[in-house]
């Protein structure tokens, strides 16, 4: 079950972003009720309870225990380094960080398989990600500026943002304000005033 658990940790880590572009973004661990504008079940998992644990670990093994969320949804860099660890305990990633394509797709189709109407949208949209992330972070190297890879976050947030856009109708919640949000994602837009509500797909 170790894999599975991969997913759903980096999804609620992802989301938090608060916007598409290469800037500070979100972090959030609790799900705002505002923010479920697809409530097709997916954070009903009996993993998810697991989670935390895995969380924790990482926010020990990085010495950010402490540090309270709305310090760490301040800065990108400490959000790519919890991913990056997720990744790592999930063996989803190399030394360096990047994602492992067929283990990870391997990953997400099983942990999507439970919710039916993203079973034959998760193929595309893995390839679609992971090409994405692959092309911007493929000469990754660490460095004093940039320790950890942000391709684990990114392709999670891109992810995120593809089922968003795609949630049928009828787990669709429409108010104004999850409206707004499938505009802002449909148009590329910055969404950086939503990072303390978005937390989880």
């Amino acid at each position: 079950m170790g894999k599975v658990l991969f997913l759903l940790c980096l999804v609620t880590v992802a989301v938090a972003a608060g916007q598409f572009e290469r800037s500070a973004l979100a972090f959030r661990m609790r799900r705002h009720a505002s923010m479920r504008c697809c409530n097709d079940g997916f954070e009903s998992s009996e993993i998810h309870a697991k989670f935390e644990e895995i969380r924790q670990g990482c926010l020990q093994e990085l010495g950010l225990e402490g540090v309270p969320h709305e310090e760490l949804h301040k800065n990108r860099e400490q959000l790519n380094c919890i991913t990056e660890c997720i990744v790592k305990k999930e063996s989803i990633a190399d030394d360096n960080g990047a994602l492992v394509h067929t283990d990870l797709a391997k990953v997400v189709q099983e942990h999507m398989s439970t919710i039916e109407w993203k079973v034959p949208l998760v193929d595309g949209f893995v390839k679609q990600c992971f090409d994405m992330v692959d092309e911007a972070h493929k000469d990754f190297q660490p460095s004093d500026e940039a320790k950890c890879n942000p391709e684990g976050f990114e392709f999670v947030f891109c992810l995120w943002r593809q089922f968003t856009l795609s949630c049928p109708e009828e787990f669709r919640d429409d108010s104004e304000r999850c409206t707004e949000l499938r505009e802002k994602l449909t148009n590329n837009e910055n969404i950086s005033a939503w990072r303390s509500d978005i937390d989880e797909a």
